[in-house]
């Protein structure tokens, strides 16, 4: 009989929406500390991986080697916080050389395409429709492009002068072909 009540019924879905009407700058302010210990500037896994080698080995080089069967409130708790900060910094020092390292690269930035050329892919380029293929290492890019001097067609070389980077549009006049 009790097999008509299912774990679903004990399934209960609560969800609380906090508005917080504050600068993001303020909200930053906390984390400061996260930002001065390489928390975010290098993976979480890669920052916790070694302050747990870092605060075990600390905890067993300080601490005495001998068995310690019971707890003892004088000084435990303060062994626990030394062996944490003591932690914390050696591992601030030894991921410092990692920041930045992790960081993605963009790899076709807007303003390093100027001066690049491309093939017109449309019947014709003007002053507000175009498209052209610009070949890369990778998959080739499909750009929007305008041009304001003479007619482009389907198959023109042309060269990217400048770039509009709010709406992605280049702009582009025929490249000398030598």
């Amino acid at each position: 009989m009790l097999g008509i009540f299912t774990t679903d019924v004990l399934d209960f879905d609560l969800d609380f929406d906090v508005d917080i009407d504050a600068d993001p700058s303020v909200l930053q302010f906390g984390f400061i500390p996260l930002k001065f210990l390489n928390i975010g500037s290098v993976p979480t896994m890669l920052w916790l991986s070694v302050f747990a080698l870092v605060g075990w080995m600390t905890s067993r080089l300080w601490n005495s080697p001998q068995p310690h069967p019971v707890w003892n409130w004088s000084t435990d708790p303060q062994a626990i916080f030394r062996d944490f900060g003591i932690a914390m910094i050696l591992t601030k020092l030894i991921t410092q050389p990692l920041r930045g390292r992790f960081d993605p690269i963009e790899p076709n930035k807007a303003v390093d395409l100027i001066g690049r050329k491309c093939v017109v892919l449309t019947s014709e380029v003007t002053t507000a429709f175009g498209e052209a293929e610009l070949a890369t290492d990778a998959a080739p890019l499909r750009l929007k492009i305008r041009n304001s001097d003479g007619t482009l067609s389907k198959g023109d070389v042309v060269e990217i002068v400048d770039v509009r980077e709010q709406d992605n549009i280049y702009f582009v006049k025929r490249a000398d072909v030598t």
